[in-house]
């Protein structure tokens, strides 16, 4: 009888840690492109320096505390910027004119 026990549990632990494997299988998702991901292929990094002296304004004006820790451009002329506040940092967008846009809507259009 205790030989019945023992190749019952046997069979519930390979048969449970099968399931196991299956399910860890089942939750591994594939790796798709973000939108950071091809932000990136969008934008290439250059020198702070470079900016025109028009979107270092724009910065000055609209955000007064912040310094542009890093800077971005696209083949079309468009910047990403990140501004470094206090201990926080925030990317904004802006165009060669100094006017700041949203590259969410820009897609759109």
């Amino acid at each position: 009888m205790k030989k019945i026990h023992i190749i019952y549990i046997a069979c519930m632990v390979l048969f449970s840690s099968q399931y196991m494997i299956a399910q860890q299988d089942e939750e591994a998702l594939p790796i798709t492109m973000t939108e950071a991901a091809t932000d990136q292929d969008k934008y290439m990094q250059m020198k702070v320096d470079k900016l025109s002296e028009i979107v270092k304004a724009a910065v000055e004006k609209d955000f007064p505390k912040a310094s542009i820790s890093e800077a971005y451009t696209d083949k079309v002329g468009n910047y990403k910027l990140i501004l470094a506040m206090d201990s926080d940092t925030k990317t904004v967008y802006t165009n060669a004119r100094g006017e700041w846009f949203n590259p969410e809507e820009k897609d759109m259009d």
